[in-house]
């Protein structure tokens, strides 16, 4: 018999993520993590939530298409092609949590000194984006963390919105290739694909809510959201996950 609590708890944590995820283009998957973690296992729920965050993806894309930039995104998304199998392999020889937590708290220390107002002036140029994308290849497929992408686009002098949009087109194509490697693994069981199935209508539907708010917001309130988010999420990963 399905345990009901559990399921409710699960659905709850993904409308939230979803939200998160729609609003600011990023952190779904921070959001999600920790609570089914607790729920059902780290393994699983590292397989449901990348099945579900990139569904809910799809949804953002042709948005992202229109307002993002392939200047900033090609860099980013070759340098972490580049860095996927490192990671993978840091992931065999480093202790994860304790990868994890160095990580988040400098994402925490970043993001609250971009709060008080720092941010670097001019672009970052394509070495320097693929050597970002480099960085968070190697500890996304390491640790599961995402934030450094989101951190640094939106540190840097464009649009909140540019940001939002170059961050959700970087999540898609890095995602794809997770999801690959999964299905390739054969991490991907019968149990994951039903979890997700019953989590994503909520997903999707939190994504596109979540989406609705960013229209006519203030870009100051936007940027200032986003970072607490970061913030929060971060604090919660160190918590709980």
């Amino acid at each position: 018999m399905l345990d009901l609590f559990p399921l409710s708890i699960a659905i709850a944590a993904t409308i939230i993520g979803g939200v998160v995820r729609g609003y600011s283009g990023f952190a779904g998957a921070l959001i999600m993590l920790p609570v089914l973690t607790v729920l059902f296992g780290p393994v699983t729920t590292v397989v449901t939530v990348l099945l579900v965050d990139m569904t809910g993806i799809c949804l953002l894309v042709p948005e992202a298409l229109r307002r993002g930039s392939r200047r900033v995104t090609l860099p980013l998304i070759l340098g972490t092609l580049i860095a996927m199998p490192f990671g993978s392999y840091l992931l065999l020889v480093a202790d994860p949590a304790i990868m994890k937590n160095v990580i988040i708290y400098a994402v925490i220390g970043a993001a609250t000194a971009m709060l008080f107002g720092w941010r670097y002036a001019r672009p970052l140029g394509p070495l320097a984006l693929t050597g970002v994308g480099v960085l968070s290849g190697g500890f996304l497929s390491a640790a599961y963390i995402g934030p450094i992408v989101a951190l640094f686009l939106y540190a840097g002098p464009d649009s909140a919105k540019a940001s939002r949009a170059n961050a959700i087109l970087w999540s898609f194509f890095s995602g794809l290739v997770l999801v690959a490697t999964l299905v390739f693994s054969e991490a991907v069981t019968e149990v994951e694909l039903w979890r997700s199935l019953i989590l994503i209508p909520f997903y999707l539907g939190a994504i596109y809510a979540g989406s609705r708010l960013v229209h006519g917001i203030d870009e100051l309130l936007f940027r200032r959201t986003v970072l607490g988010i970061l913030i929060l999420g971060s604090v919660v990963g160190v918590l709980f996950f």
